[in-house]
């Protein structure tokens, strides 16, 4: 017991784990968040203003119903309501790129949660999860990668900064796997996950109904049935398989595969990309090569548009003199 203490103790104590991983789930809540301001722009006022669909006083009203409070009720001034809205968006893509550390987190979480309760049926399970991340990640080192650098680190992480973080770790780790468990065993209680059938059933929702491409899955329904099973399967056994070492690729490849196809034939992208990134704490090796390529692919684009540029600027321009 003792033995076990004690590697717990300097697994925290150690270092910071998963550090890239931890990052890539940082900036993928906010472009979770900025896909969410940006897509209701141009019908905000109605989607969430004072004067929209709910009103602020119905919007009160649910607000005092579930105990809860919003940044967009202090005021039912629209220029308030702006205010509050443009400030919110801002915060959202300052947290993508990754300037401005926790404190701007926090603010950030504060924002987009005053906004999802002024209208809460456009979530879609994927904005849930980045209200309850957020405070996980406030403990982590969730800016040390894939930011806007401001000043360099000096020398190594702290006990207490490795604690802290490695706290978070776990405690995001854990969310994911409760997650899986009860969704995994709430399928299990199905009728029609029991028989295989439910992907059939889900796919027929006119919301999740995707004319050139549905009706072609419906000729293999025996993959259907295998990828209804997979699912319940891996979702329910998905906390023991993360345990060992060799089981979290496994697992985690097929829950990438799973929530892909959520993104490409539910619509339900922001959900699908939260989850994949929760995933990838698991697997923060692959989570780090996969961040490399992606930097060598843009610094190549980026290199190849830029002597593109050079190369026409250099070039003489052709006269046209009579």
């Amino acid at each position: 017991m003792t033995a076990i203490v004690d590697r717990i103790i300097r697994w925290l104590s150690d270092r910071p784990h998963s550090p890239t991983a931890v990052c890539l789930l940082r900036a993928t809540v906010g472009l979770v968040s900025v896909a969410f301001y940006v897509t209701g722009y141009a019908e905000r006022r109605f989607l969430f203003g004072p004067d929209g669909l709910y009103g602020a006083d119905m919007t009160r009203a649910l607000l005092a119903e579930r105990g809860a409070v919003s940044l967009y009720m202090v005021s039912d001034s629209p220029a308030w309501f702006e205010a509050v809205f443009h400030t919110g968006l801002a915060l959202a893509v300052l947290v993508t790129v990754g300037v401005g550390g926790r404190v701007l987190l926090g603010l950030h979480g504060a924002f987009i949660w005053s906004l999802y309760m002024t209208n809460p049926t456009l979530m879609d399970g994927g904005d849930n999860l980045v209200v309850l991340v957020i405070p996980f990640l406030l403990l982590t080192r969730c800016y040390d990668r894939i930011a806007v650098p401001s000043k360099p680190r000096r020398g190594a992480p702290t006990i207490g900064t490795s604690v802290a973080h490695n706290t978070g770790l776990l405690l995001i780790a854990a969310q994911v796997c409760i997650v899986y468990l009860l969704a995994g065993l709430y399928k299990v209680q199905g009728q029609l996950w029991q028989d295989g059938t439910a992907l059939y059933y889900i796919l027929r929702v006119p919301e999740f109904f995707w004319p050139e491409v549905t009706p072609l899955l419906f000729h293999f329904g025996w993959a259907l049935v295998v990828a209804a099973y997979a699912t319940v399967l891996v979702s329910v056994f998905f906390p023991a398989f993360v345990l060992f070492r060799a089981g979290r690729p496994i697992a985690v490849s097929a829950m990438v595969v799973f929530h892909a196809g959520i993104a490409l034939l539910m619509n339900l992208t922001s959900f699908a990309l939260v989850m994949i990134a929760l995933d990838l704490v698991f697997v923060d090796a692959h989570a780090e090569r996969m961040t490399r390529r992606a930097v060598l692919v843009v610094r190549t684009a980026t290199r190849a548009v830029t002597r593109t540029i050079r190369k026409v600027h250099r070039e003489p321009v052709p006269s046209f003199e009579e």
